[in-house]
């Protein structure tokens, strides 16, 4: 649930950006469920107002849309809409990687194990929610490293439109595909990324990662279209 902030190191409407944003991601508002704004503000412990501004920055980022006379919703996507976002991504995130691979070192493959770990856990104990927190901490250790701040915001965007859906699409994996235990053949394929990293294997990385994209578009775009829309 959305957490009311002691502190407000920011301005209120960016607090509530985040926090919208984050129980969005975590699956706590799902596609197509519609905000609302009273209880949000009441849950922050902030006026109306900037609970209204976070929404309209959440929109200009797609995370939300906004319907004249019903108010704001999480933003539900189309398959369609589920592949062009991928060939963003892997236009995106190819350069952002070939880029950041350089910058690499001990810390970060450190850190990249540290998430890896985390992620075997949550494998372990079926938590969807800490699955996609550890997989975007493995990717934006790399992305991180980028040094072109837009090529950085234009990853992250795409990213938040996603993580909904890779929340539900994880609970999917574990209810409907028990044999095949999909989840932990993604933290496989993140063990030989990183392995080919720390071997100095940067063009093996490259292609690894790319056939790990593919594989999060085709299972999310069949959970999109195997779900009517405000279903999922």
């Amino acid at each position: 649930m959305l957490q009311q902030q002691t502190q407000i190191p920011r301005t209120a409407d960016a607090v509530a950006a985040a926090e919208l944003r984050g129980a969005i991601v975590r699956g706590e508002l799902k596609p197509g469920e519609r905000i609302r704004q009273e209880a949000a503000a009441e849950q922050l412990g902030i006026s109306l107002i900037p609970v209204r501004e976070a929404l309209k920055r959440l929109a200009t980022e797609g995370i939300v849309t906004y319907r004249p006379q019903r108010g704001y919703f999480v933003t539900e996507l189309p398959a369609s809409a589920i592949a062009d976002i991928h060939v963003a991504r892997d236009l995106v995130e190819a350069r952002v990687e070939a880029d950041a691979f350089p910058q690499l070192s001990a810390a970060e493959f450190d850190q990249m194990e540290l998430h890896v770990r985390g992620q075997r856990r949550a494998v372990e104990e079926r938590d969807a929610v800490e699955m996609i927190a550890t997989n975007r901490r493995f990717h934006f250790t790399i992305f991180e490293l980028c040094e072109n701040p837009w090529l950085l915001r234009f990853v992250t965007q795409l990213w938040d439109t996603l993580d909904p859906y890779r929340v539900l699409s994880y609970r999917r994996m574990w209810l409907g595909d028990t044999d095949r235990h999909v989840p932990a053949e993604i933290l496989a394929e993140h063990e030989r990324i990183l392995e080919a990293l720390r071997g100095g294997h940067p063009d093996l990385a490259l292609r690894l990662l790319a056939q790990h994209r593919l594989r999060s578009e085709t299972f999310l775009r069949v959970l999109v279209g195997n779900d009517p829309p405000g279903e999922l």
